[in-house]
């Protein structure tokens, strides 16, 4: 059993979107509950006297001890003061060096007036540097201004936590995949961060990184650069996997140049404090129409969850426009602009990433279906292995075999091979007049008695499933109706009509065998019989080779092979061996009177006499003609002449008639026997013919033993 399985989620895509909804919806309702305008606020006359100085008008309740304030949306400005026709000065307040009494995530700038402050009021307010087309000043009580102040400090601590946890958890992703793309994700989210708080103003009252405040508006244009140069590659990375994309290549050159101009803007040069914000702002925009075409292709091409992505980039680069414009003036502004690009900036950082951990899930599918291509490439292995030994084992040992052993070894071999794969309680082979034979193979080899009565009595029924030709699978009932005790695979043999044959496996319970189990089955059967069938015709061919058409002895050149291995041996042994040429007396005479219709009949009848005489360990063959040969391993010159004796008398006696008549037929034989280190029949062929023809010299039908005739 795997460990590593894991249940998949039934309809993940939509319960994926549910929670997506729920959490948009909690962010909603966070929103809705924060106060981001206070209660009650009374009208405040803004009237510009000077680049940098607004005229602030408004009338203070006489009778009210509530004490008031007078607070701002917090852009970024190098310094802010109100000063009164009375003396009063507020404190200077920097957007870049956040004060000890701000806290860490001031919403705005807040300016309690004095506390005897009555009636109609005039107060100048003191600008220098930065952006503040958009300062526009809510004059309310002291109470609602911090009420405000803290929902900004809500909603600023969600955005930012929610930011940091997907950080973290793209971290997790990395180590969890090794995909390189959710480090690059964990970089834009803190690219991300570190923009938010910057246009927040936060990130210059945090310790450790307050320094950034010296770079002031050219570092709020370098992050918000390198942001976008993030998102840009990120998004190409995800929705242009593939390397031979020219678009890709486009996408990458356009985020060098963001990153090169976030290093100009870092170079804090005076000269571009202003035109850094129209680059930083073009830069964004261009790599927000980058983001959007690259994802409606994406959406156009299945990749998942690029049409939600889409929108949540079309509407963080809307919102962001509108938060650009309204900065310098240009549009209306309001809090829920400024916390709805933050949401939007936020729900996009979420979208891309479950997008993003949606291909964990292709990697599970990618590694699901390597892992199942493995294990098909690891069983077709194990079988063409199987198959290979098996061929191999019956190429070695089938071929030489007695015609009547070769199904019988070919499919022990098969057992031997197949029941290592196939795991069974028993395997029978059931073979009628294959090759000639029948045949019955049981393993394990004492359940013969019964398997044996088993087939008997299912003779019929196996025979018309072996005819079918098909493997099928059935259940073993001890009754009919009783209970399943095993299953049992019947592969078919093909036997040549009538005869038939099948390969019956046996597996204990209900569980059957698997299709590649059966795959493998029907493969090592083919082959068995593949290799049987060669065999036997092998040995049929072979035989044809080397034996003489028409006595159905051996031919010379089986003679020539055979005599050579025996003198061999006997030179090895110190045997004697010992060679009978046998010539038939006047067969000449016999074509001429008697045709040689007659004369094929004559040799027939002289060479199974001749063989008669011999034992299976003597080789005897047709030598060419009206020759005979005949080799006696063993034997010396005195038992080889006891034989060619009787050999002679044997054909003396035989009778072959031709229309009525007897033909008479006698041998002549010449005998010779090996000498002390011969081991080359040359020499014992030479004194057996000259002993041949000293027989014929003798009369015929008589037989001389060399060399004494020739001594």
């Amino acid at each position: 059993m795997e460990m590593n399985a894991t249940r998949a989620l039934p309809g993940h895509g939509w319960v994926l979107a549910a929670c997506l909804l729920l959490l948009m919806g909690l962010f909603a309702a966070l929103v809705s509950t924060t106060q981001l305008r206070p209660e009650e606020s009374r009208p405040v006359e803004v009237e510009p006297l000077s680049d940098g100085v607004l005229q602030l008008r408004f009338a203070l309740p006489d009778d009210g001890a509530e004490r008031w304030a007078l607070w701002f949306p917090r852009e970024p400005v190098d310094r802010l003061q109100l000063v009164s026709a009375d003396g009063w000065r507020s404190e200077a307040l920097d957007f870049f060096r956040v004060g000890a009494d701000e806290g860490i995530l001031p919403a705005g700038y807040a300016f309690l007036l004095p506390r005897n402050a009555r009636g109609a009021m005039v107060v100048e307010a003191e600008i220098e540097g930065g952006l503040h087309g958009s300062l526009r000043p809510v004059l309310a009580q002291a109470t609602d201004i911090r009420r405000v102040e803290r929902s900004g400090v809500a909603l600023a601590g969600a955005v930012y936590g929610g930011l940091l946890i997907l950080a973290a958890l793209a971290l997790a992703l990395a180590y969890a995949s090794r995909d390189r793309l959710f480090i690059g994700f964990f970089g834009f989210t803190v690219a991300l961060v570190l923009l938010l708080q910057a246009m927040n103003g936060h990130l210059y009252g945090l310790p450790g990184v307050r320094f950034f405040g010296l770079w002031q508006l050219q570092g709020l244009s370098a992050l918000t650069l390198i942001h976008a140069a993030a998102a840009l590659w990120l998004i190409e990375a995800y929705t242009m996997p593939g390397r031979g994309y020219r678009q890709a290549r486009l996408v990458r050159g356009i985020g060098i140049g963001l990153i090169a101009l976030a290093a100009v803007c870092l170079l804090n040069l005076p000269r571009l404090a202003q035109i850094s914000q129209v680059l930083s702002a073009v830069g964004w925009t261009l790599a927000g129409i980058a983001i959007f075409g690259m994802l409606a292709d994406a959406a156009r091409r299945g990749v998942s969850m690029a049409w939600a992505l889409t929108v949540a980039t079309a509407l963080t680069v809307l919102t962001g426009v509108w938060v650009a414009l309204a900065r310098r003036g240009l549009a209306p502004q309001g809090p829920l602009l400024h916390y709805g690009y933050q949401g939007a900036a936020v729900a996009f950082a979420l979208l891309l990433a479950l997008a993003l951990t949606h291909r964990i899930g292709d990697y599970r599918d990618q590694r699901d279906r390597d892992r199942l291509a493995r294990q098909d490439t690891e069983r077709r292995m194990r079988r063409e292995a199987a198959r290979a030994d098996l061929s191999t084992a019956l190429q070695t040992q089938l071929y030489g075999l007695d015609p009547g052993e070769i199904p019988w070894q070919g499919f022990r071999l098969l057992m031997d091979h197949l029941l290592p794969l196939v795991p069974t309680e028993s395997c029978v082979a059931v073979l009628r007049g294959y090759q000639g034979r029948d045949h019955l193979l049981v393993e394990p080899s004492d359940a013969l008695p019964s398997v044996e009565h088993e087939i008997n009595r299912r003779g019929l029924i196996l025979r018309r499933q072996a005819t079918a030709g098909l493997a099928v699978q059935q259940p073993v009932q001890p009754s009919a109706g009783g209970p399943v005790v095993a299953m049992e695979a019947l592969v078919p043999f093909q036997v040549r009509a009538p005869g038939w044959g099948v390969l019956l496996l046996r597996r204990a319970g209900g569980e059957g065998f698997t299709t590649d189990e059966m795959s493998v089955i029907g493969e090592l059967v083919r082959v068995l019989q593949l290799h049987v069938d060669q065999a036997a015709a092998a040995v049929k061919l072979r035989r044809s080779a080397e034996m003489d058409a028409l006595t159905g002895t051996m031919n010379r050149r089986t003679i020539d092979i055979w005599i050579e291995r025996i003198f061999a041996g006997a030179q090895r042994s110190g045997q004697p061996v010992s060679v009978l040429f046998i010539d038939l007396d006047h067969f000449k005479s016999v074509n001429d009177r008697f045709g040689h219709g007659c004369g094929d009949e004559c040799l027939r009848a002289v060479a199974t006499a001749l063989r008669s005489v011999l034992v299976d360990a003597d080789m005897f063959g047709r030598y060419g003609g009206e020759e005979f040969v005949a080799v006696l391993p063993g034997r010396d010159g005195a038992e080889a002449r006891a034989v060619g004796e009787r050999m002679r008398a044997a054909v003396e006696n035989c009778e072959v008639r031709h229309e009525g008549q007897r033909v008479r037929l006698t041998v002549s034989i010449g005998i010779a026997t090996r000498q002390r280190g011969e081991d080359s029949p040359t020499a014992a062929i030479a004194r057996a013919d000259k002993a041949l023809y000293a027989a014929k010299r003798q009369g015929r039908n008589c037989v001389q033993v060399a060399p004494a005739v020739f001594s």
